[in-house]
């Protein structure tokens, strides 16, 4: 029997700290390690409690810097300090759209646990 894995996420983890500038810089690329152009993608990321599947952090909170500071390949996630507000470990999501396609090419790229960890100063 021959099978096919469409499933091209990959798992990364992310611990950051309540109260603090969320910044994750990823260099995208392909299967050759050629940076892939973003100009025609968008992005979406949600954070959800895993028990309940309440989301903990919209989509709306992040930015997504795409080709950030011209470079190829580099996408740049930031959350303002305010936005990173509770404290936890949730799971999320990083999902592409390839809107060159119609429809959109959908495709989950990362996905994980998002821990926040407290923080004492607020």
């Amino acid at each position: 029997m021959s099978s096919v894995n469409l499933d091209v996420s990959q798992r990364l983890d992310i611990t950051c700290r309540k109260g603090d500038t969320f910044k994750l810089i990823l260099n995208i690329t392909d299967s050759d390690s050629i940076a892939i152009d973003l100009a025609t993608y968008s992005f979406e990321m949600e954070v959800r409690n895993a028990s309940t599947n309440d989301i903990e952090f919209a989509n709306s909170i992040f930015t997504f810097d795409k080709n950030s500071g011209g470079t190829q390949g580099k996408l740049v996630i930031t959350a303002d300090s305010t936005d990173v507000d509770t404290s936890g470990e949730f799971v999320y999501d990083l999902e592409s759209a390839d809107t060159s396609f119609t429809p959109n090419v959908i495709q989950t790229w990362l996905h994980g646990v998002f821990t926040v960890n407290d923080d004492v100063t607020e």
